[in-house]
């Protein structure tokens, strides 16, 4: 089933486990790549600084690992964040992880809405981030990155809620009509597109040729489940990702903290769900 695309895993639910085994544990499993996500205590990655990416880079290649996609967690970074302290480190952040992915040899940089402050108008939110998203642009066509926006959890789930903009897919598109920059595309999440109720057609029929990257997860309104284990009907999305003619990579990383005692569980159900095996 998954012929056609590139599989990445990630260290994002390893959190609890120091970044060799996890990279040696992924590196078992026949993954192409990692959607790597520069956390502590993983990898120092802050406004004003990030740690050589050299040893990274090498124990991944030692594992047969390259790392196509950068994906930095939000903090307390916010790209609807308005005019002040906050705006400067994050618009610094991003450059860093632009620069950081560029040392990596990562294509992509995947960010989005996660820290917007739901007391201030949707509109200045989404313009807020449009000016954020201006000051970023030239830095990632400069160095070769595409930043891709993933949508985010909204206000139809409250538990785990991130931004009560910047999740729909006709809102995506309308922020990159605004910004107007070959560097900056999209990212699918099926799961948050599905809370708020984008089904892959109408985000293709939108985002189609700006959608660089899938991240390919099951889930419900309370956060991101492992294949099989969420409300999506996983079969169907891949054959809609397949009449879409999607052929890029597929994201395996599942954010959120419910799998960190068994790390490992969601990417090897998804790949045997792909590769045609039984799942546990």
């Amino acid at each position: 089933m998954a012929e056609n695309w590139s599989l990445l895993g990630s260290n994002g639910p390893y959190i609890r486990v120091p970044l060799r085994a996890c990279l040696e544990e992924l590196g078992t499993l026949g993954l192409e790549g990692l959607d790597f996500v520069p956390q502590a205590p993983h990898f120092w990655l802050s406004h004003t600084e990030f740690e050589d990416p050299d040893p990274l880079r090498e124990q991944a290649a030692a594992v047969g690992l390259s790392i196509p996609v950068l994906t930095p967690p939000p903090y307390r970074y916010a790209i609807t964040a308005p005019p002040g302290k906050q705006r400067e480190a994050t618009v610094d952040y991003y450059r860093n992880s632009i620069a950081l992915a560029k040392a990596l040899g990562a294509g992509q940089v995947v960010l989005g809405a996660a820290g917007a402050c739901w007391d201030m108008e949707p509109e200045a939110l989404r313009q807020n981030a449009a000016e954020v998203l201006e000051a970023l642009c030239p830095a990632a066509e400069a160095a070769g990155i595409a930043l891709l926006l993933a949508p985010v959890m909204g206000p139809d789930t409250p538990l785990i809620a991130e931004s009560p903009v910047l999740g729909r897919a006709e809102e995506l598109a309308q922020l990159l009509r605004r910004v107007d920059s070959p560097a900056l595309g999209v990212c699918l999440d099926t799961n948050a597109a599905a809370a708020w109720g984008d089904t892959l057609p109408r985000w293709f029929g939108l985002l189609g040729e700006k959608t660089g990257l899938v991240r390919l997860c099951d889930g419900n309104y309370h956060g991101w489940r492992a294949w099989g284990e969420g409300c999506l009907p996983m079969e169907r999305l891949t054959e809609e990702l397949r009449a879409a003619g999607y052929t890029g990579a597929l994201s395996l990383l599942l954010p959120g903290e419910r799998y960190i005692e068994n790390p490992s569980h969601p990417v090897r159900q998804a790949l045997r769900a792909l590769r045609g095996g039984e799942r546990e």
